[in-house]
């Protein structure tokens, strides 16, 4: 291990300012790594309907694989946090090793799957087959990269867990930017290269992504990083692979439940039309918009508690755990509440003209608008038990709130009531509010403090 300066103490302090330290840039990160799809969009948007058709049957296919590959990226931050909090620092460069190690496999893996199962998926889902051929190039392009995504992804999470946010962050926008220099480049050509069309917007977002790795790689590598990456570090060692599955499979499921329960919603809101389904689109933009601060809180709470209960402080992971969701229950409430009578003109804003979708999209927003903040708190107490390493509880917390709340509670009021589409618009606030108080008493009453360090005090160093 190196030693770094820059990397932010989590164990000492006053909670509120490290809270914030932590989360301001890990929510900027987030904002950036989403930014490439939408970058895409932007500029694949002038060649026409097929393209953008293309773009978006792409979308899923391409989620489900990240969601079911995050898990072994959560499972690298909780150790990695809690080693960092016990202090075992020669277990660090270790553990971040074998995660980059399992990371690079299971990316291979699903490099090859996709690219075998995209052609099948595609015409199963019913997408015709002109825009199927230009979604097969797209995606071909972008499982190549897989490889390089995940491994950054993973490299990123190990770095925010050790408290190293501002790196990461810059190296998420400076690839952001470079994604969006190279965009017009390679879709429409210039001087000596040719127009790629929606191939050139993967390769861009590929391109960047290699030089991301790259860089972090050389940070990681040349000691200038609290983590420290050596050759002999990258020997499997079974034990410890063994235990970060056990802690990244629940993780890997619980995302990929939240993508295709959203996947399902959105069916249910295209079987009213086409008018549900663009409103649910554009209605949901702006919730997902808000859901990167709760997902940057989020991050932050699990690496200050991973931190402290790696630290055998757990009376101060419970305390940060409890600012943290106030914190973000009564920020997001009150940008909720301040957005509702602007929910309007911000749909307007994503549907310019469509009078009918801004109406329905206005109406979904103003139901979820006022309860962000009870959205924050769950996901702070699913953060809080993933970073104590209960990550098979907050897998079951939220298969809880997707199928015993939302979805049984949207798909019989939609079908068996007279709420018809306004089902779907409702039973977001029924689900959060239902998880909410479930994640509250599992926070209070359960058993979710893990010391995960402690079972590895006996085992062998490795150095």
């Amino acid at each position: 291990m190196a030693a770094d300066g820059k990397a932010i103490s989590m164990t000492e302090g006053p909670l509120l300012g490290i809270l914030l330290r932590v989360a301001l840039p890990i929510t900027l990160t987030n904002l950036a790594q989403s930014g490439y799809d939408v970058v895409n969009a932007l500029w694949l948007g002038q060649l026409g309907e097929r393209v953008i058709a293309a773009v978006a049957a792409s979308g899923p296919l391409f989620t489900v694989l990240i969601s079911l590959g995050s898990g072994l990226s959560t499972a690298g931050a909780v150790l990695i946090a809690q080693n960092a909090g016990a202090r075992r620092l020669d277990a660090l460069d270790h553990v971040a090793a074998q995660t980059l190690l399992m990371v690079g496999a299971v990316a291979l893996a699903f490099t090859a799957a996709g690219a075998l199962s995209a052609s099948a998926l595609l015409r199963l889902i019913g997408v015709e087959p002109a825009v199927q051929q230009l979604a097969g190039s797209y995606l071909a392009v972008r499982y190549v990269g897989m490889v390089p995504m995940f491994g950054f992804m993973a490299m990123q999470a190990m770095l925010q867990a050790v408290g190293e946010v501002r790196f990461a962050m810059r190296v998420q926008i400076g690839s952001l930017v470079l994604n969006t220099l190279l965009d017009p480049l390679l879709i429409f050509g210039w001087g000596p290269l040719p127009a790629l069309g929606v191939v050139g917007a993967a390769l861009a977002t590929v391109v960047s992504q290699v030089l991301a790795l790259a860089i972090t790689l050389h940070h990681l590598a040349t000691g200038r990083s609290a983590l420290h990456l050596r050759r002999h570090h990258f020997r499997p060692d079974l034990a410890h692979i063994g235990m970060a599955t056990r802690l990244g499979v629940p993780a890997s499921i619980e995302q990929a439940i939240r993508t295709f329960s959203s996947l399902l919603l959105m069916s249910l809101a295209a079987s009213f039309g086409t008018l549900g389904l663009a409103s649910y689109g554009v209605g949901t933009r702006l919730l997902f918009f808000w859901f990167t601060p709760m997902l940057g809180l989020s991050i932050a709470t699990a690496t200050v508690v991973g931190q402290n209960i790696g630290a055998g402080r757990p009376d101060r992971a419970e305390a940060a755990a409890r600012l943290a969701a106030w914190l973000g229950f009564g920020a997001l409430t009150a940008v909720g509440l301040a957005l509702v009578p602007l929910a309007p003109t911000i749909m307007a804003a994503m549907a310019p003209g469509q009078a009918d979708v801004i109406a329905e999209a206005s109406r979904f927003a103003t139901i979820y608008l006022p309860l962000l903040g009870v959205f924050a708190v769950t996901q702070v107490l699913l953060g809080t038990f993933r970073g104590a390493g209960s990550t098979r509880q907050s897998m079951t917390l939220a298969i809880v709130q997707q199928w015993l709340f939302q979805l049984p509670f949207a798909w019989a009021c939609a079908r068996l009531t007279p709420l018809g589409l306004s089902a779907v618009w409702w039973c977001y606030p029924f689900g959060g509010l239902g998880s909410a108080l479930l994640c509250i008493w599992w926070f209070r009453r359960g058993p979710w403090r893990h010391r995960l360090v402690a079972r590895q005090a006996a085992a062998p160093a490795h150095g």
